[in-house]
This record gives C-alpha cells, sequence and structure tokens, in this order.
C-alpha cells in the first residue's frame, strides 16, 4: 500500500514538475521573479530578525539586485546590436548537467559564497559595473566570450537564488520530496563486490561505515517508513553483521522509485503507431503561424526519431477533439498541463529561434507524450540544503545536456499499443 501511495503521489509531483524546471532548466519568469523580491522584502522587514539572519538576508538582496543588473547590462549591450551580431546567453552544449554523483546544492551560505567567488573571477571590469549603480555602457569592456561568460555566470546564480527565495516558504514540501532520493540505491547498485563489503562493514574505514549506512538507510526510506522505525532496524542489523540481509529486505524500494522517472504513467488517445510500429503519428492542432508550424516540426520531430523510430506531427486546421496545441503568453514558465496534457504554454518573450525554447520544446513534448521528468529536488535535512541532481545527464527528460534515448522508443512501444 505505502508503495501505491508513493508512486500516485510521484505522478501528481511530476504532473507539477512539468511547469516546474529545475535549476539547471528553463528561465524563471517575470511573475516568479517579481514574487521572489516581494517575499525577500517582507522577510527583511520583519523586527524580530536576528542580526545573523539580516546579513543573510541581505546577501540574498544582494545577488538578486547583481543579478537582475547583469541581465539588463546585457539587453542594453543587445539593443545597440544587428540581429547578426546580437549576443545570447543559450548555447548548446553550455550545460553539462548535474548528475547524481555530482548534484547541486542550495542554501543561503552556499549562494553567498558563490556570489563573492564569482566576483573574484570574472573580470574586474564587468564587477565593477553590474555591482555599481552608474549607466550601462552600450559596449562591453572586454571580448564578446569574455562578457557572456561572466553574465552568463552571474545569471545562473540570480536563478539559483530566485528558486531559493521561493523554496524556503515550502521546504516541508520540499523535504517530503526526499521520498524519492535514489543515491542511496544508485551508489550501492554500482558498488563492486557489495555483498562483500556489506559482510565486513565492522572493518570498514569511519567514511565507508558512514557513507553505506546512509545509504542502507535511503532504501528504507524509499519505502516511506517511518525514520526513526529505519534506523532501529539499521542498527539491529548492523549489530548481528547482517547488512546485506538488510539490502535484500529494502532494496527493492529504492528499485522502485528509480525506475518511477522512466515510466510513462499516462498515454494521449489520439497518438497511433503506423502497421510497423515504426512511425509515432502525434496530431497537432495547426498553430496559425507558418514559422511556429515549421519550427515545431523541425525540432520535435528532429529529437523524437532514432533507428527504425520516427515520431511524425500530423497538423489539423480543427478538431472535435483537445489535441495537442501550443499557447504563447508572456512571462510564464514553459509547461504542460499535466502529464499526457493537451497544452504546451511557452514563454513568448522569447525568440522560438532562441536555444532555450528550442530545446525546451522537445523537452515538453515528451510530457505530452506522457514521460515524467527523470530530475530530482529535495531538501536534504542533514545537509541544510536543497539537493538538485538528473537522474541521467544524457536523457532529454532529465536534463538540458541530454538527447533522446533508445529507452524512450521501448518505453513508447511499451505504452502506445
Amino acid at each position: 500500500m505505502k508503495i501505491f501511495v508513493a508512486l500516485l503521489l510521484f505522478i501528481l509531483d511530476h504532473a507539477f514538475a512539468a511547469a516546474n524546471p529545475g535549476p539547471d532548466g528553463v528561465r524563471f519568469n517575470k511573475i516568479e521573479i517579481y514574487r521572489a523580491e516581494r517575499t525577500l522584502q517582507k522577510q527583511l522587514e520583519d523586527k524580530d530578525l536576528s542580526i545573523e539572519e539580516a546579513r543573510e538576508l541581505d546577501g540574498l538582496q544582494t545577488i538578486l539586485k547583481t543579478g537582475k543588473r547583469a541581465i539588463t547590462w546585457f539587453s542594453v549591450v543587445n539593443s545597440s546590436r544587428t540581429p547578426e551580431t546580437r549576443l545570447d546567453l543559450s548555447k548548446k552544449g553550455n550545460s553539462k548537467g548535474m548528475p547524481i554523483t555530482e548534484p547541486n546544492k542550495t542554501s543561503t551560505n552556499i549562494l553567498i559564497e558563490r556570489y563573492n567567488k564569482i566576483l573574484k573571477e570574472i573580470p574586474a571590469s564587468i564587477a565593477s559595473v553590474v555591482t555599481d549603480s552608474s549607466e550601462l555602457p552600450a559596449n562591453p569592456p572586454v571580448s564578446d566570450e569574455d562578457f557572456i561568460k561572466a553574465i552568463r555566470s552571474l545569471d545562473v546564480l540570480y536563478q539559483h537564488t530566485i528558486r531559493w527565495i521561493g523554496a524556503k516558504d515550502s521546504l516541508s514540501w520540499y523535504i517530503n520530496r526526499s521520498l524519492w532520493d535514489i543515491r542511496g540505491y544508485y551508489f550501492l547498485k554500482e558498488t563492486p563486490d557489495l555483498q562483500t563489503k556489506l559482510n565486513n562493514y565492522s572493518s570498514l574505514s569511519p567514511e565507508e561505515k558512514t557513507n553505506f549506512s546512509n545509504w542502507l538507510f535511503s532504501l528504507c526510506h524509499n519505502g516511506d517508513f517511518d525514520d526513526d522505525d529505519c534506523k532501529d532496524e539499521l542498527r539491529k542489523y548492523i549489530s548481528r553483521n547482517t547488512l546485506w540481509d538488510f539490502y535484500n529486505r529494502f532494496n527493492k524500494y529504492g528499485e522502485i522509485q528509480y525506475k518511477s522517472f522512466f515510466r510513462i504513467p499516462a498515454t494521449r488517445p489520439e497518438i497511433f503507431w503506423n502497421e510497423t510500429k515504426t512511425v509515432l503519428h502525434s496530431p497537432f492542432l495547426s498553430p496559425g503561424r507558418a514559422d511556429v508550424q515549421k519550427w515545431l516540426a523541425e525540432n520535435i520531430e528532429e529529437e523524437w526519431k532514432g533507428d527504425d523510430f520516427q515520431l511524425k506531427l500530423d497538423f489539423t486546421e480543427s478538431s472535435k477533439k483537445a489535441i495537442p496545441h501550443i499557447e504563447f503568453k508572456s512571462g510564464v514558465t514553459a509547461h504542460v498541463n499535466e502529464i499526457a496534457g493537451d497544452t504546451i504554454t511557452m514563454d513568448g518573450d522569447y525568440s522560438i529561434e532562441n536555444y532555450d525554447q528550442r530545446w525546451t520544446i522537445r523537452h515538453e513534448y515528451g510530457h505530452v507524450l506522457g514521460l515524467v521528468d527523470c530530475y530530482l529536488e529535495f531538501y536534504d535535512v542533514n545537509e541544510k540544503a536543497m539537493i538538485y541532481y538528473e537522474v541521467d545527464i544524457d536523457n532529454l527528460m532529465c536534463s538540458r545536456h541530454g538527447k533522446f534515448q533508445p529507452l524512450h522508443i521501448t518505453g513508447l512501444k511499451n505504452a502506445y499499443k
């Protein structure tokens, strides 16, 4: 029963996640930025703040101010340029992904430390402008390449800070999401000669003991059992030198959570295969603009193809039934209304030829097909930080670094009969 509830929560959670990109996802919209600014301002107005709390909030406000000024400066520089010489922060290959072995960690202190580090690493001529309040120069004082690199580093920090400010008000929700943290399952699965090491736990180094006990506890936590009960059980198995039995008892819960990232829990009724199951036809409402229709076909069909497989968008002018369609709205975060939903909403403030937009439509169409996000973000109470990682950085649904994979074909063939 616990696993059924956990999977149901996972599906519901990922329906939200389709509109809630991780730190390495698309940019936040104007409303979310304004909300973060107002939230922080209200917190600063609290008269009961301690000196340390006020210092931390001031640090976050400084990051927001600097990040916003950096992006404004970037726009000022581009405003005097031709389309051919205009600069772009988004570029294919920029993202290296955030693998499970090197998760991104976020807290107020971590963000402030990163901010101070960035100001020391970027050119002094850039740092002096973004931390000042004078008129922004129309031409950068360094090469375009160095300017883009510096502004991008500040923008990434800016986006992470916006996310952290919003998450701080919902920490209990993010704490509960640790149920899907599959690092324990992953690292145990990748450990050579695991049985021997667990059977010789008492002779391991203190660091190894800590790692293995944390990973094993995680398997029990994946089953949504009470944490205190998991700790008690783990201590019993350690005292009996039977950790291999503990692993075999609870590993199934980690495996279930891991596999849930790659399931297709819902499908669309109008999507169908050709007779040889090599072409998956997906009816799509014509957007009414030739350039957008061409953009949709080129990006989605280019991504969703493989050996003996091709997704084909069948555009239609009208439909009596609800079928996938696209909407552009100013100041929104790109999303699909639900897993296997019919409405893709994109930010109308950005050019469709922007790399972020082209990658995003490829990813979001995966949600239309019924795939869930395979990245995870949660609050770790032990580390006192938000943790974010991508389960597979080579997978389009996990990471901006990812692409369409053969496992997607297998999943689609199993889901669409």
